[in-house]
């Protein structure tokens, strides 16, 4: 019978021959560590959040995002019409998150917009681009203009969207 390969312990790291290839600590001590009720539960979070579709992983980015976005402008006018009195504020997308990947977590390119002109009028994109050169300046949203033809199609991966979602959240909280 063939002998199973050394392995590196799950709980303290160290290098040890298993007894058989199912074992993954090195010893009764490093066991009872890994199998405690706090490590148990650490392992089944990280199996939740690696087994998450990728699809609820940018729906839960975009959510954190946005709410980021409303905090960031909540006592800003809108960024097409100028208003400050509404009751309810969208974090509108200049070129539109569906048409432009990769400008989805653009901070220059979502601002806080109120839902009239997000929602009613398409954006109100002619005010809101106005509005972006009197907030960024006309070379920063001629920049946004060529990055946006460039990065049009845009795939994230797993580690992008949480990265996304714990610095956004850790804004947030800041």
């Amino acid at each position: 019978m063939k002998q199973p390969k050394p392995k590196l312990c799950k709980q303290c790291g160290k290098e040890f021959k298993p007894f058989n290839s199912l074992q993954v600590v090195c010893n009764a001590i490093c066991a009872l560590k890994f199998n405690s009720e706090k490590e148990v539960k650490k392992r089944v979070k990280e199996m939740k959040v690696t087994s998450q579709k990728l699809s609820d992983l940018e729906s839960v980015a975009r959510k954190v995002f946005q709410q980021w976005i409303r905090k960031r402008d909540e006592n800003k006018p809108c960024i097409s019409c100028g208003t400050l009195k509404t009751l309810q504020w969208d974090a509108g997308h200049f070129h539109s998150a569906e048409q432009f990947s990769g400008l989805i977590f653009d901070e220059m390119n979502v601002n806080g917009q109120c839902v009239y002109c997000n929602r009613n009028l398409y954006g109100n994109l002619l005010e809101y681009r106005k509005g972006m050169i009197k907030k960024y300046g006309e070379l920063a949203v001629e920049g946004l203009e060529e990055l946006a033809n460039e990065s049009r199609t845009f795939k994230y991966t797993r580690d992008m969207y949480q990265q996304i979602i714990t610095s956004y959240k850790q804004k947030l909280k800041e």
